[in-house]
Parts: C-alpha cells; sequence; structure tokens
C-alpha cells in the first residue's frame, strides 16, 4: 500500500514538474529582479555575498551550466527542489505515524497550494532552506514516534546545509531545546556537538564578511529592526498585520488556512489524544506562526518570512482532516480544489493584461507583475545602438542592475550608481565604474511605472551630470502593455566620459 501512494505522488509530482517547465520555458513571463539578482551572484561564485548566504548563487551556478544563462537555467534549481519538498513533506507525515494515504493527502497539498507552484517557479532562497527544514523535522519526528534519541549529528548536518540558503532554520534549535524540557527521549549531550556541527553552515558567510566589513549581519540586523529606511513614529504599531494574515492565508490557499487554525484550537481543547509527533508538527507550526504574526504588529514583515512553517503544518492539518474527525476528508477535495483554482488566476492575471483579455485588473493586485517587461530591455538597447563590448550599462537600483546584466544584449555585469543614497547591496562589493569604467561612455537605464511624474526626466538628468562630461537624454523605450495602456517604461540617458567621482557613501544596510 505504501509503494502505491508514494508512486502516485511521484507521478503527480513529475507531472507538475514537466508542466513548470514548459511554462517557464514557453510563457511570456521573465525573472523577477531578484532572481536576476541572484543570477549576477552566479556568475561570480564566492564564499558569500551582501544580503544572502551562498547557495542561492552556487543553485543557479549549476543549472546555468546544465540549460545556460536562461531563464530556465536559473528556475530549474526550483522544480528539482520543489520536487522533493513535496515528497520530504510526505515522508515526514509517514515519519509521524500517519496512514498512508493522509501522508499522500500531505505531499498533494504541499505540491498543489501556491505556496508548492511557487516555490517551483521562482529561485529563492527560502525552497533550499525548506528542504533542509523538513529534512530536520523528519529526525526529531521520527524520534520521537519511535521513542529514541535523535541522531543529533545529522541533525546538525542537516541545519548547516538549510543555513547555506538562509538562517531562520537555526530555530529548529529553540524548539528542540524547549522541547526537550518536557520530552525526556530527546535528552542527550550529543545535541552539543550537533549544533557545533550546524554552525559550519555559517562559516562560507563569516569567510566572505570577514574581509569586507560584517555587511551582511548588519544588513539581517537592520532589516530585523524594521528595514534601513525606517520612519520613526511615535505609533507603536507600525506593521502590517492583516497584509501579513492575508499572505498566509494565500500562501496555503484560504480554506485549508481555516482549518489549520480550527485544528490549531483542536490540539490544545484535545491535547491528551494528540499523539507525540503531531503535537510537536502542531505546537512547531503554531507557535512559528504566533510569533512572526505577532511581529507584523511591530515593523512591516514579508509574507514569505516564516514560509518554512507550512511542511510541518500541512503534516498536522491532513491529520486532524483524516485521522481525527469525521467530516475532514471533503473539506480536502473543496481546499485542493480552491488552492488550484487560486493559482489558475494568479498565472492567468497577467496573461489577461498582455493580451486585452478578461476584466482589468489593478497592477497592484498581479501577484507576478514584478516578472512582466524585462524581455524588451534589449530591444531598448538596441534602438540607440547600445555595443556591449565598448560600452557599460549602470543604474540606481541593484534590482534594475540585475536586470540590465540578465536581458541587455552581451549579458554583461551593469553597474550601480547610488544617485539617491539607497541602501548597499552585492553591487557595492564588487568593481564599481571608478574601478572599472574611468573616462568610458554608456548608457544610464532607470526603470519606471507610468504613470510617472513630469519631473523625472528632468531629475534624472540633473542626478547625472556631476560624473560625466555630457548627458543626453535619448528618450523612453516601452517595457510593459497592459490592456493596451503603457504600464512599465525605461528612461535611457547616454552619458559620455565618465571622470570617476561616484556619489556619497550612504552607509546604510
Amino acid at each position: 500500500m505504501r509503494q502505491k501512494y508514494s508512486y502516485l505522488l511521484i507521478c503527480i509530482l513529475l507531472i507538475k514538474a514537466v508542466l513548470m517547465i514548459c511554462w517557464i520555458q514557453f510563457s511570456s513571463l521573465q525573472l523577477a529582479p531578484d532572481e536576476a539578482q541572484y543570477w549576477t551572484w552566479s556568475q561570480y561564485i564566492d564564499w558569500g555575498y551582501y544580503s544572502k548566504p551562498p547557495a542561492i548563487a552556487w543553485e543557479i551556478w549549476l543549472g546555468t551550466k546544465l540549460f545556460g544563462d536562461t531563464v530556465l537555467g536559473v528556475r530549474i534549481g526550483a522544480v528539482v527542489l520543489s520536487f522533493l519538498i513535496s515528497l520530504s513533506v510526505y515522508w515526514l507525515a509517514v515519519s509521524a505515524g500517519l496512514k498512508e494515504r493522509t501522508a499522500f493527502w500531505a505531499g498533494l497539498i504541499s505540491a498543489l497550494s501556491p505556496m508548492g507552484f511557487f516555490a517551483s517557479y521562482y529561485a529563492t532562497t527560502d525552497v533550499g532552506m525548506v528542504l533542509f527544514w523538513i529534512l530536520s523535522c523528519l529526525v526529531v519526528v521520527k524520534a520521537l514516534h519511535s521513542q529514541t534519541r535523535p541522531h543529533y549529528l545529522l541533525l546538525g548536518l542537516l541545519v548547516g546545509f538549510g543555513a547555506l540558503f538562509k538562517w531562520p532554520i537555526y530555530l529548529i534549535w529553540v524548539l528542540v531545546f524547549c522541547t526537550m524540557i518536557v520530552i525526556s527521549v530527546l535528552r542527550s549531550w550529543w545535541i552539543i556537538p550537533g549544533v557545533f556541527i550546524s554552525l559550519l553552515g555559517l562559516l562560507p558567510t563569516i569567510v566572505w564578511n570577514a574581509e569586507r566589513g560584517w555587511p551582511t549581519f548588519q544588513h539581517v540586523w537592520t532589516t530585523m529592526l524594521g528595514g534601513s529606511a525606517v520612519v520613526k513614529k511615535t505609533a507603536l504599531f507600525q506593521g502590517n498585520f492583516f497584509d501579513f494574515l492575508g499572505a498566509q492565508a494565500a500562501l496555503i490557499s484560504p480554506i485549508f488556512f481555516v482549518l489549520l487554525l480550527i485544528a490549531f484550537v483542536t490540539l490544545f481543547r484535545k491535547w491528551r489524544k494528540v499523539p507525540l509527533p503531531i503535537k510537536f508538527c502542531g505546537i512547531v507550526s503554531f507557535l512559528i506562526l504566533l510569533v512572526y504574526q505577532t511581529l507584523s504588529l511591530f515593523q512591516k514583515m514579508q509574507g514569505n518570512w516564516c514560509v518554512f512553517v507550512y511542511p510541518t503544518a500541512t503534516v498536522f492539518l491532513v491529520w486532524y482532516l483524516c485521522e481525527f474527525v469525521s467530516w475532514g476528508r471533503k473539506w480536502l477535495y473543496v481546499g485542493l480544489s480552491v488552492s488550484l483554482l487560486l493559482v489558475g488566476l494568479i498565472f492567468s492575471i497577467p496573461m489577461g493584461q498582455m493580451y486585452n483579455w478578461g476584466p482589468m485588473i489593478a497592477p497592484k493586485l498581479n501577484r507576478l507583475n514584478e516578472c512582466m517587461g524585462w524581455n524588451h530591455i534589449a530591444a531598448g538597447l538596441e534602438d540607440v545602438d547600445y555595443d556591449p563590448d565598448k560600452q557599460f550599462l549602470v543604474s540606481d537600483t541593484y534590482q534594475m542592475s540585475s536586470l540590465l546584466s540578465f536581458y541587455a544584449p552581451g549579458q554583461k555585469r551593469a553597474y550601480f550608481l547610488n544617485l539617491e543614497g539607497r541602501r548597499k547591496n552585492q553591487f557595492s562589493y564588487w568593481p564599481s565604474l571608478a574601478d572599472e569604467r574611468l573616462g568610458q561612455s554608456g548608457f544610464f537605464v532607470a526603470y519606471v511605472e507610468i504613470p510617472m511624474k513630469e519631473t523625472t526626466e528632468e531629475r534624472y538628468q540633473t542626478a547625472l551630470e556631476p560624473y560625466f562630461k555630457n548627458v543626453r537624454y535619448l528618450g523612453m523605450a516601452p517595457l510593459l502593455y497592459a490592456y493596451g495602456e503603457l504600464r512599465k517604461v525605461m528612461l535611457i540617458y547616454y552619458c559620455e566620459d565618465y571622470n570617476g567621482s561616484s556619489p556619497e557613501d550612504a552607509n546604510i544596510y
């Protein structure tokens, strides 16, 4: 019976992977700015990078070696990791003592929720960390189910690998230490060497930071305090509580999120009837969601910051629906149907905008808006006779500099000119215009959304003039039309004879 459900799940996951590869390869959507940034990192393999550990760049480097410097090359790692995530959720459920059919539902929800589709679509640091988070939880859950001591050295190794993607994986140790207080089977001195092994995952980042003034740690600390551009207010509650809550409901699908909240209530009301491994999955999910949701009262939180909670939450949810209540199974079908409809809606909106069908939807409601229009960058630069062998490209944001690096003819690394005192980024630690382009000419490209302020062109002209002998505005190149209306453009300036000066360092992280 185990083989029946595991084979069925693998077949579904393979079909999904093929569909996602086809969508990535043949749809009219491009890389998100952060994906383009990670691709630029992968062109310069290192032990660390400004804002993240190195594994995402290593992952993309491998993908582009197999499929070239293409969108598929950037994203193929996400497709593979997402496949492994859903399988790992299945085995997490099996290790928790759930029935094979119940475990199958856990893997299916993991794969077919909006979160599951985005995990196999975007190249992000979350996906790799989530895989190793699941495997780490599996070690603990298996020990709780068998009432044996966890293999803490293996746990440390898995946490260390996860830390190469993202550091929140270290929260697993906090949860294990807290659980040890009440569950004696988890108590062992082997946890100490396990923790030290996991800390080796920080070593590449430490090596990179030690030579550069610890920018990653300063960036993370600044982010934890609310960001580099926090406006001081007297109000205590400055967060985005309801936006964050809505994002959580959308990640797993609204039906499943409501059912999960109901299951949490049952967890505490029927505590004695809940199996120990399921208690662990439930309480871990509840506590992490509670902490992140509470923090969203006080500062702006990104919806994906606690995405790693949902594998254990999914295992807990399917236990509740399949093995605890009699009415739950029908809600699995309802929840999964709503999930697929939501995914279909999300991916259809950009097609409607580009091809003028369906109701007109505001750009802010288009979750994939950040992936649209960048394929027209090359045409806009060719119209102004950009020569990648003779001229440079520069922008005033790391996002646009990254997109220019990927989509411009020749795929040469663009530069970053900090005209508006923005925070540091990876371009701040690579050779700059002053280091490599003194006396040379090129193009400054700014990304602007329509409608734009009337003074935007003049503002950029004035800001650029101190750094070049001559600056000439060449015009506006269209990037995206939605419902026949121009929505995104890039402003192009020809910048002649760079004089070597740069804007004052903002020293913001």
